[in-house]
This record gives structure tokens, sequence and C-alpha cells, in this order.
């Protein structure tokens, strides 16, 4: 089981969100407390270049994150909303 942990501008972004997106994530946060790939349930992507950092994309967000598998800890160190700029 990991512990997962949010940022200090994850966490300030995250509690500005309207009640639907919060509850969104939180079963997403759930989910990754078990497994920490969700391949299969959410659109997941390694981050190239950098170890063991993934991104998920949930509706117009996104969220990256880091896992540390010797202390069981996932690290979000980035949410935010996608716009027509994200990917270029």
């Amino acid at each position: 089981m990991f512990n997962v942990l949010l940022g200090r501008k994850p966490r300030k972004f995250f509690e500005a969100l309207e009640d639907k997106t919060k509850e969104r994530l939180r079963e997403l946060f759930k989910t990754l407390e078990t497994n920490p790939w969700p391949a299969k349930e959410f659109d997941l992507r390694k981050i190239e270049g950098l170890n063991d950092c993934f991104r998920i994309r949930i509706g117009k967000y996104r969220v990256s994150y880091e896992i540390d598998n010797n202390s069981k800890e996932i690290t979000v160190y980035r949410l935010e909303r996608r716009s027509e700029t994200s990917y270029k």
C-alpha cells in the first residue's frame, strides 16, 4: 500500500477546484494507493527522461507524479488544467 502525497502547489490547485472534479481526483488517489500504475483504469503514460515519473489525464486535467518504491510513497508534483498549448 502506497501513501499519496500532494506537493504545495498541487494541493493549492486541488483545493480551488469544483467538488465534482475533486471527487474524480480523490478516486484516482485512492486507486494509486493500491495500484501506482493503473493503466487499465486511466490514461497513464511514463514521462520520458525521468525515472519512475508518470502522468495521468482525467478529463481536462493532468496529474504528474513520482513513485518511490523504497518508501512506498507517491508524490504528486504537478496538477494542472490541460489547454491547447499543453503539449506544444
